[in-house]
């Protein structure tokens, strides 16, 4: 059978037409006009993210070799490497909401550092849906406690709790305590580490953040259950999500995507108790 010239020329042009999966670079894809966000993350060749500058395991945190990690740090840096850009980690966030000020103000792409997701934050920046929900938690001094209990359980206590409770300052769970503990004084704390300590030295009766810093305490040091009772809050959470620019919706709809793939479905107890399986997925995707 005869060749066809045809054919034989339409052939060889297919095999010489690139293939890519990668995102394209603004220049070779026209429509990320529609998109500046990501299309200014693509033509800097970089992801600037706002994280706050303590601290916070498991989520992000240094390991002993001094290297950044933790379960948000390893979820945006698969994100980086789908965009196929580099990360620069911004920590300069004296606070949570300084995080959100940097998206905000355009200093940053986003922000992720288990950000609450507030209608105060939402009405600034954008917000993924969560990739984690927390309950909100109490952590409660026994022996004070004790002496509210006049009969009744634990429970019934708790539910009518009176005196002073810690929060972090400048943070979520200061409007989440006015809400839910408005018989109690809102007392606020520098740091989750400032609170536990008033707590232990019996200047507030409880501390309140989510489930897993509360739980975390206990985990930590198991000689701080003797004198301190863990109680987590049914139907009462604490959503967590990425913050973003207001104007980036077509790159938030690529990072949930992302996120959606992971398939984590995370929880408190899957993050401390089962950290490496969590990151094994992350970095099997």
């Amino acid at each position: 059978m005869k060749s066809n010239p045809l054919f034989l020329l339409c052939l060889l042009c297919c095999l010489f037409i690139p293939s890519t999966f990668a995102i394209q670079s603004p220049s070779d894809a026209p429509g990320l006009a529609q998109a500046p966000a990501l299309a200014k993350i693509l033509s800097r060749g970089t992801l600037r993210v706002a994280m706050y500058h303590k601290d916070t395991p498991p989520f992000y945190y240094h390991d002993t070799h001094g290297k950044l990690t933790g379960v948000d740090v390893e979820l945006i840096r698969g994100f980086a490497d789908k965009l196929g850009v580099t990360l620069n980690f911004d920590r300069s966030a004296k606070t949570l909401n300084q995080a959100i000020d940097m998206v905000a103000e355009g200093k940053a792409d986003l922000a992720i550092c288990k950000l609450s997701i507030t209608f105060e934050r939402a009405s600034r920046v954008l917000f993924t849906r969560p990739y984690i929900r927390l309950r909100k938690g109490l952590l409660v001094n026994r022996i004070l406690l004790q002496q509210q209990l006049n009969n009744r359980s634990k429970i019934e206590t708790i539910q009518t709790l009176q005196g002073k409770l810690a929060v972090i300052g400048n943070s979520s769970y200061v409007g989440y305590a006015r809400q839910r503990f408005s018989q109690m004084t809102i007392v606020p704390y520098p740091t989750w580490q400032d609170a536990i300590q008033a707590l232990k030295d019996q200047q507030v009766i409880a501390a309140f953040r989510d489930e897993a810093e509360v739980k975390k305490v206990i985990v930590d040091n198991k000689n701080n259950a003797m004198s301190l009772l863990t109680v987590v809050l049914e139907k009462d959470y604490d959503p967590k999500g990425i913050a973003l620019a207001p104007n980036a919706h077509f790159l938030r709809a690529l990072l949930e995507s992302y996120l959606d793939n992971l398939s984590l479905e995370l929880n408190a107890d899957k993050v401390l108790f089962d950290y490496n399986d969590v990151i094994n997925q992350i970095h099997r995707y």
